[in-house]
């Protein structure tokens, strides 16, 4: 952690030293509604000598104040509020205290879930922009996705390994950090633990890979997907495309289903996956086969194959806006697919995990499928992302999964 910008965030520590930055007129009424980005191109004035990690003062063209934050100018996301009180200083206890509330709010959460793998840090969520974690029994894996946050890790850290977490790893690499202007970082800032993490939900148990896996290791926030599908898979065949690690897989094992057929692209998530159903005594049940589900797909037609169940969870398909058109496109596509090789009274589940694809998107791209179907199905249940992912009302980003579950109607 040697990058310049560290030394002078620190500084910040010692002598706090705000920079002032004034709006463009009309730029604050998102800001006063609660959400903590401001973006380059909303900004009047700002130094040139601004720097990531830079403590700043945000006020409108009129010098009305709007809140303190963490500055990064490489970024479009320029500044990320962290305070809306001109009385409170931006330092580490300012962030621990945040750490020990995220913490506090989920106390019970184990209990009630049945569950040691839970997401204790949520960004936005929780008062800290940009940076995430996730709990795995004793050990925690963080993630940092803002520049302006990276000095506090050292803080968020210890805060995690007082309250509980004996391991803390982190895992802050990928696209998100280049646009940050950020150096990726992967490792144990604490003494080493043991890898893969271990760790239970519900009946099933399972083992996280952060080193080599998908985000933190797993996909937490599917946990009541899961559950469901848990639920409705009793002496059923079922197809997981785009099962990753093959966790819904195995819970619908668990939950009686005669035959699970788990799909992905990824060799290695399909080895982990098969780790996982050996570790709950469910091999026999689950198959692991690698194939891209989009391509695939037309082949499973043509073979005549049928499932009674059907769970289309796939990558993002919207990064951006501009993503919408072909997304929509594609998700029309597989789920079209889906009810051809669905049998008579199945169910279907379809997901997706981008916050730019609404609610209203996902809802019209279904019924439109279903209707070129020739088919009638019911909209059982909505599912969103768990209570330990918030949502805060005033950050729409902060809501991004939306997931249907479909059943054929019986009459």
């Amino acid at each position: 952690m040697d990058q310049p910008f560290f030394n002078a965030a620190r500084k910040g520590f010692d002598v706090p030293n705000y920079i002032k930055v004034k709006l463009k007129p009309k730029e604050e009424d998102r800001l006063l509604a609660g959400h903590p980005w401001v973006f380059a191109n909303e900004v009047d004035s700002a130094p040139k000598t601004l720097a990531p990690g830079v403590l700043v003062e945000v006020i409108t063209s009129k010098g009305v104040p709007i809140g303190r934050g963490v500055a990064n100018p490489t970024s479009k996301i320029l500044i990320r509020l962290l305070t809306r009180d001109f009385e409170t200083e931006i330092d580490e206890a300012l962030i621990a205290a945040r750490v020990r509330t995220a913490l506090h709010v989920r106390k019970d959460f184990r209990e009630k879930n049945q569950t040691d793998g839970m997401r204790i840090l949520f960004g936005e969520g929780d008062g800290l922009p940009g940076m995430i974690a996730d709990g795995f029994g004793d050990t925690a894996v963080l993630s940092c996705f803002s520049a302006g946050l990276k000095p506090f890790i050292p803080a968020i850290q210890k805060t995690l390994q007082e309250n509980g977490f004996k391991y803390v790893y982190e895992k802050s690499v990928g696209e998100v950090c280049q646009k940050e202007g950020m150096a990726e970082f992967q490792g144990w800032l604490t003494d080493p633990g043991k890898l893969p993490l271990p760790f239970f939900e519900g009946k099933a148990k399972f083992l996280a890979h952060p080193a080599q896996g998908h985000k933190t290791g797993f996909y937490l926030d599917f946990r009541e997907v899961r559950r469901k599908i848990q639920a409705l898979s009793a002496g059923k065949s079922l197809l997981d495309a785009f099962c990753y690690t093959g966790a819904a897989s195995i819970q619908a094992a668990l939950g009686g289903a005669k035959e699970v057929l788990a799909l992905d692209s990824s060799q290695n998530a399909l080895d982990e996956g098969a780790q996982n159903a050996k570790l709950n005594g469910v091999e026999k049940n689950v198959r692991f086969e690698k194939g891209d589900s989009f391509k695939i797909f037309k082949e499973f037609k043509k073979d005549g194959r049928k499932f009674d169940g059907i769970l289309l969870d796939p990558p993002p398909l919207a990064k951006s806006a501009h993503d919408l058109p072909a997304a929509r496109t594609a998700l029309k596509r597989l789920l079209g697919q889906a009810f051809d090789m669905l049998n008579d009274g199945g169910f279907l589940v379809v997901g997706t995990c981008s916050h730019h694809f609404s609610w209203t998107l996902l809802d019209g791209v279904a019924r439109e499928a279903v209707e070129e179907s020739g088919r009638s199905f019911l909209l059982r249940e909505r599912f969103t992302q768990p209570q330990d992912h918030p949502i805060v009302l005033a950050i729409p980003e902060t809501e991004y999964l939306r997931v249907l579950l479909l059943s054929e109607v019986p009459y």
